[in-house]
């Protein structure tokens, strides 16, 4: 079974050509990437074991992908519990609360996950999949989102994207009336919440899995970490503290708004000695990423950096490109992976393939849209596991709770309910690395060794 790729600066560009985006009838383009085809395991030969041919060519024959459209349709159709064609009826309705504003990427994987479920996979039980929407701007929103969806009879799942205030309120209104799935948690009350799951390690997570990693493999004395002044920045240097403090390693750390210029961070840098610090940690969305760049080249320093896959997003390889680098910063380390390494599992290719075919290219591996794209999969497979005709609170709050993997994205086991973190169901953590123009899976599942958190997830356990 083919499961990766190989990306190249000419994919970057053919994606960002509006030819090469699709809205409405999912036509059969083929997607423009330099690919080569690779099969995990101990087949590692350019042609799958079966034989049969898994690339797809553009009509100019300048690129390949490893998986063709028809292949990730048909494991949208396994994976969801589809039926190929186009869904017909009267629509199931499910709720979606997002902060649209900060990420209005989520918006659009959701709209394009929905395209292609109604589009292509059958629906739920042959019937299209709708999205209610409500946006959580501020804290006073999570409460009415949650009221609203409570008190629709019609609604018996929600499912969150991000969600950056409020984050507890939209769930404490739905017990008995929807269950709630999160794309991924982002405030620390998001990992003890008992009234939602999510199947994604979120920002908590990487930060464990980045504080374990750098301190059994990089082994550093000393440490900066600059992060973000929020929510999830500081529950994530609360989480990462007894971790440094155990593994012995001083860490300086500094606070920056989300919206940082490189010179408030380079500022932010000076302060917490990354000059001297054996590795330097970044805990920023994607245009602190940029910034964090711009200020490392602007105080000439090279140190040893250790970021989340948010810093591999699309607006990032846009900067890099127009800096005539690669796809990362040379030399830095990513928690969480990336969907720009070159050997994915076969979901994550599935949604590389895919999301060029629903108009998805320019925001494709951007912070938000691969795992709101899953999140909503996973529901329309939930639905589909108990059946539209028999969806209510209780059998889709069991289907939510009781799924034990694989997920589409998150390698690993899946386990729900375990304390303290009862809301997060994944522990373990991948790491990429990318030097001299090629990415390397430092810690990874199909490496057999990811990182496992569960020491830090489930204290005790």
């Amino acid at each position: 079974m083919v499961v990766a790729r190989k990306v190249r600066s000419i994919g970057r560009a053919a994606r960002r050509h509006p030819a090469n985006r699709r809205f409405g009838g999912l036509a059969r383009l083929a997607v423009p990437f330099v690919a080569a085809a690779l099969v995990l395991g101990a087949c590692s030969e350019e042609e799958p074991a079966d034989g049969s041919d898994t690339t797809a060519e553009d009509p100019g024959g300048d690129s390949e992908t490893s998986m063709s459209v028809d292949e990730a349709t048909e494991w949208f159709i396994d994976y969801t519990g589809g039926t190929a064609g186009a869904a017909e009826g009267e629509p199931y309705r499910i709720g979606f609360a997002h902060s649209t504003e900060s990420f209005p990427e989520g918006d659009q994987a959701a709209d394009a996950a929905i395209e292609l479920i109604n589009s292509e996979l059958g629906g739920v039980g042959g019937r299209p999949l709708e999205l209610v929407k409500c946006d959580i701007a501020v804290p006073e929103d999570g409460a009415k989102c949650g009221a609203q969806f409570a008190n629709d009879d019609e609604i018996d799942l929600v499912v969150s994207g991000l969600v950056l205030a409020g984050n507890s309120d939209p769930y404490a209104a739905l017990p008995g009336e929807a269950a709630a799935l999160m794309a991924t948690p982002l405030d620390a009350s998001d990992y003890t919440n008992p009234n939602a799951v999510s199947y994604n390690t979120g920002a908590l997570g990487a930060g464990m899995g980045g504080a374990m990693f750098v301190n059994e493999d990089l082994e550093p004395e000393t440490a900066a970490l600059v992060v973000t002044d929020d929510v999830a920045g500081r529950g994530g240097a609360a989480v990462l503290a007894p971790i440094n403090e155990e593994a012995g390693v001083d860490v300086q750390q500094v606070f920056v708004p989300p919206t940082a210029t490189s010179a408030e961070i380079a500022a932010a840098l000076q302060a917490a000695g990354a000059a001297t610090a054996d590795v330097v940690t970044l805990g920023l969305f994607e245009q602190g990423c940029i910034s964090a760049y711009d200020a490392l080249k602007s105080l000439g320093l090279e140190p040893t950096v250790v970021t989340t896959s948010v810093c591999t997003g699309n607006a990032m390889q846009e900067h890099l490109q127009q800096a005539g680098e690669g796809d990362a910063p040379d030399g830095w380390y990513f928690v969480g992976g990336s969907l720009l390494v070159e050997e994915l599992p076969e979901g994550a290719e599935a949604y590389v393939t895919m999301a060029e075919e629903v108009g998805l290219g320019e925001v494709a591996e951007s912070v938000a849209a691969p795992i709101v794209f899953s999140a909503i999969m996973n529901a329309a497979k939930h639905v589909n596991s108990v059946g539209v005709d028999d969806a209510s609170f209780e059998t889709l709050d069991e289907a939510v709770r009781g799924f034990t993997g694989p997920d589409m994205l998150q390698t690993g086991p899946i386990e729900c309910g375990i304390p303290p973190y009862v809301a997060v169901c994944a522990n373990e953590i991948s790491v990429s690395r990318y030097v001299d123009g090629e990415w390397e899976a430092v810690r990874s599942a199909p490496g057999g060794n990811p990182v496992d958190i569960t020491p830090y997830l489930r204290p005790g356990g």
